[in-house]
């Protein structure tokens, strides 16, 4: 009868929980509300929960009422009927936290219900969710709430037919989702034993089950099995980069084998809109089975949303249906991720009487962008160029708005964005101002000669109390203006190196007249004479300059002396700059050229290679560098690269012989009408490779006899062992490319707290072996380290050290006859190893002890150790703590010897 009792309780349970998830919305700085949403057999009522408990995960739960549906006689919520013996039930409770920190909110009910084909026993298992919630700073990461999950986790669909599904999780934080296929989960959050994904089940090629994680669309094809699955997806949830929270749906799928078709929605693209504009077309919906009604519905963010949400109504046709999607857009609804909208079209199959419906689902995708700033301009003024944009921005004023960024490049990007494209990722602009709240904007940090480009972007995102960003997200950038300054001063052009000496250099510099019109320099505004004077300072930093040229014309036509030789000067040791002032008028400085200094080349010297690097500072843009090196053979500077960066490296050179070297630079300004290329040289440089670079380490193994003898008696395994390790390592020149070792160095610590010192050297790179004796030191511990050296005494790093340690034996035997014969007369070990001490206590068969020693060698005569007087014969037992010597210092063995000896008197 109680076996009887027991099994109905089991049924009771039976046939109960289908699907379910748990989501958070957060209160206050600590506290939450949470519910527990499930899906549940109507059909079990015995079954049915009016109260869950929830474990918090911070070591407290709570025992939730079911808060949805018509109440009960007993007062109690009765959760609500979806039909297709489906319950809705909610838990509704909040909580608050004793602090920040990572929990796991769970919840566990005994049964699911029975006949899930992917988990064996099913009705005997353990329906468990969970969420992970993370309590961040708010000052720095703002408020959070879990996504909401807008379709309902279960679902039909049909043998042998494609079937898709999507959870249509809508953050209304506007945080970045991800999803993942994950297995369901059981009692304390384990995964189930023996579960199964669907497609596990009857595998093969043509049953796939994927899950997109970008956009959580579950698509299964097809379906081999009419039966229930369970499948759990877990969705992810980003801020900023970091994960910030995890919510785990359970649900349910139930494959018919009925002969019926899905309705099928026709193809929607995904889509990105202006903020500001609507959104408008019509979704259809057909059924190719004659006679049935297909209802077609939407869920998705845009419905949430209290701001001007979009609208879809819900609408039934006889195998076909239509309805509008209307959305009226923004700037509130500007956000990083995509919203989700899933459509679903549903056919009325009820084979009799009993509802069997299969659906179609399509997920669309809309991304709600900021519009581009129109009406950018770049105007030139003086020494600066003024943006001015469209006053006022059609998002100025929505309520995520942060401001206006500013992006410039040289030369002209003429780029036409794309409606959906935001950002200016890759197109060579660089941002130099962001966070503006005005239209307008000065660049101050221009040189003349050049063509600056612009763009504006706006930006949209939610910030902390403290004021840190996230969730944020970019414009459609402005289209592009350009503008350069006035060209109402010269411009350098070159300071090229024409010979290279400490005391008789020469430099060659040059410049580019001012344009003598109305848009640049006014000639009628500033009449001559007119004057140059070039200046000169040593190194890169421009500052102490030396006048030491001038140039003066009556006129601006004559003013032809462009040019200048700097001589006697050293042009090996470093770097020279040099700037023009132009002054009118005689002595009215109109301005002065941007400094620009000459190309200096260095030189690295390592195994068989020169490392060449060189440096300039100079107003215009060097995109290009020809190495030239001296060919002895022919007697003159030969290219040997072309490259784009300031550095090379001369590889596959014979160390100890010298190589000379010149980089010319080649570069140009963005502005027309000035020469192209510009094109200056580096002083003369030579190097010497010489070897630097030490072999890679070789890898040492160590080994000894220990373990050799583990088959025989250990009395001959401790007799026979001989004191001494054995090395051997990899050869670097075979295990490492280009290597030359030409010996080894071996070093050695006793223990790993000593310090590592030279034993020996082996002087063949091939002989890779090494024997160590140690019969001195009666020990086999010990670390070692090899290093391979070079013939240039380059030393390879040396690695951690390869240790080994003893392997002590001692062993007792079971008998002695201490009667003065000179034959086993003394209770004492076999022959023993590495044994620095014991501890060892011997008692009669009373528990009294006769005898206990420190010595390895014991040496028991048979006495009590107290009274000096022989004992009588019979059985002894003993407890031996043996201390033996290891890389760590004297350590007891991990289990002490215990043990019985036979005191045999002779005629006993």
């Amino acid at each position: 009868m109680l076996i009887g009792i027991l099994f109905s309780m089991g049924t009771a349970y039976a046939t109960h929980n289908r699907a379910g998830e748990i989501t958070y919305e957060q209160l206050s700085n600590l506290k939450y509300r949470v519910t527990i949403t499930t899906y549940t057999k109507e059909s079990s009522a015995q079954a049915d929960r009016d109260s869950l408990s929830l474990d918090w995960g911070d070591g407290t739960s709570t025992v939730i009422p079911r808060s949805n549906g018509p109440i009960g006689g007993g007062g109690n919520h009765k959760g609500e009927s979806l039909g297709n013996d489906i319950k809705l039930n909610l838990y509704v409770e909040t909580h608050t936290y004793p602090g920040p920190g990572k929990y796991i909110i769970s919840m566990e009910d005994p049964n699911r219900n029975e006949g899930i084909c992917n988990i064996p026993n099913s009705v005997n298992t353990t329906f468990y969710l969970e969420s992970e919630l993370n309590i961040l700073d708010p000052q720095f990461f703002g408020f959070n709430n879990s996504p909401k999950l807008l379709q309902p986790p279960i679902d039909f669909g049909n043998q042998h037919e494609v079937f898709i599904h999507n959870p249509n999780a809508f953050d209304v934080d506007g945080d970045s989702l991800a999803y993942e296929l994950v297995e369901c989960m059981g009692e304390n959050g384990i995964p189930l034993p023996g579960y199964d994904y669907p497609d596990q089940i009857d595998p093969g090629p043509d049953n796939n089950l994927t899950l997109d994680e970008m956009t959580g669309e579950l698509v299964w094809d097809a379906p081999p099995k009419c039966c229930e699955f369970n499948i759990c997806i877990l969705i992810k949830e980003y801020r900023n980069g970091f994960l910030i929270g995890k919510v785990l749906r359970d649900m349910q799928i139930t494959i018919l084998c009925e002969n019926n078709n899905p309705p099928v929605i026709r193809n929607i693209n995904d889509t990105c809109v202006w903020a500001g504009d609507t959104l408008d077309f019509t979704v259809v919906a057909t059924d190719v089975d004659a006679g049935q009604t297909v209802t077609l519905t939407a869920e998705g963010g845009p419905f949430e949303l209290t701001n001007s949400p979009a609208t879809f109504d819900e609408e039934s046709g006889l195998n076909a249906v239509s309805s509008d999607f209307t959305w009226i857009t923004n700037c509130e609804h500007i956000q990083k991720a995509a919203y989700t909208i899933v459509f679903k079209a549903e056919d009325d199959y009820a084979p009799g009487g009993v509802p069997k419906p299969l659906a179609d689902l399509e997920t669309w995708l809309v991304d709600v962008v900021a519009p581009p700033p129109e009406n950018l301009t770049a105007t030139a003024q003086g020494n600066d160029i003024t943006l001015n944009w469209q006053d006022p921005y059609r998002c100025y004023d929505a309520s995520d708005f942060m401001g206006f960024s500013v992006w410039r490049r040289e030369g002209s990007n003429p780029f036409i964005p794309d409606s959906c494209e935001i950002g200016l990722k890759g197109r060579g602009y660089t941002k130099i101002a962001d966070g503006l709240l005005d239209f307008t904007y000065v660049d101050t940090s221009l040189q003349r000669g050049r063509t600056y480009c612009y763009r504006i972007l706006a930006h949209f995102g939610e910030v902390t109390s403290e004021g840190f960003p996230f969730n944020t997200t970019e414009s459609v950038p402005s289209h592009e203006a350009c503008a350069q300054l006035k060209r109402d001063v010269p411009i350098i052009t070159n300071v090229s190196v024409e010979r290279t000496d400490t005391e008789n250099g020469l430099i060659y510099v040059a410049w580019s007249n001012p344009l003598p019109d109305v848009d640049n320099l006014d000639t009628l505004q500033n009449p001559g004479p007119y004057m140059y004077k070039l200046y000169r300072s040593e190194g890169f930093t421009g500052s102490n300059f030396t006048e030491i040229a001038t140039f003066t014309a009556n006129a601006f036509a004559h003013l032809n002396d462009t040019t200048f030789l700097d001589s006697l000067i050293d042009t090996k040791s470093g770097p020279f700059s040099y700037k023009v002032e132009f002054f009118v008028e005689g002595d009215e400085l109109v301005g002065e050229t941007t400094v620009a200094s000459s190309v200096f080349l260095s030189i690295g010297a390592t195994d068989n290679q020169l490392d060449l690097t060189w440096e300039e500072h100079v107003p215009w843009l060097n995109y290009e560098y020809v190495v030239y090196r001296f060919d002895s053979t022919i007697m003159l500077f030969d290219s040997i690269a072309t490259v784009t960066e300031p550095a090379y490296s001369d590889k596959g050179l014979k160390n100890g012989r010298q190589y000379c070297y010149i980089v010319e630079s080649f570069g140009s300004y963005s502005s027309p009408g000035l020469i192209d290329p510009i094109r200056n040289k580096s002083q003369i440089n030579c190097g010497i490779p010489i070897d630097t670079i030490p072999p890679c380490p070789p890898q040492l193994t160590v080994t000894n006899q220990c373990g050799l003898f583990e088959d025989t008696n250990e009395k001959v395994y401790c007799d026979d062992l001989k004191i001494e390790n054995y090395l051997t390592w990899t050869n670097p020149n075979t295990s490492c490319e280009g290597d030359d070792a030409v010996k080894y160095r071996i070093y050695y610590a006793p223990t790993i707290f000593d310090t590592y010192t030279l034993i020996d050297s082996i002087l063949s790179p091939d002989d890779t072996t090494f024997t160590h004796d140690k019969t001195s030191e009666n020990t086999l511990s010990g670390c070692y380290k090899v290093t391979a050296v070079d013939s240039f005494n380059n030393e390879s790093a040396a690695p951690s050290g390869t240790c080994i340690d003893n392997c002590p034996c001692y062993k007792l035997p079971n008998v002695f006859t201490p009667n003065l014969d000179a034959q086993n007369d003394f209770f004492i070990p076999y022959p023993y190893r590495f044994v620095d001490h014991i501890d060892i206590k011997i008692y009669n068969r009373w528990g009294s002890l006769v005898w206990e020693e420190s010595d390895p060698d014991i040496n028991w005569d048979g006495t009590d150790q107290k009274t000096g007087k022989p004992l009588a014969a019979g059985v002894y037992y003993y407890v031996c703590e043996v201390y033996v010597q290891t890389l760590n210092g004297i350590q007891p063995i991990p289990e002490p010897l215990n043990g019985f000896v036979h005191l045999i008197i002779s005629g006993d």
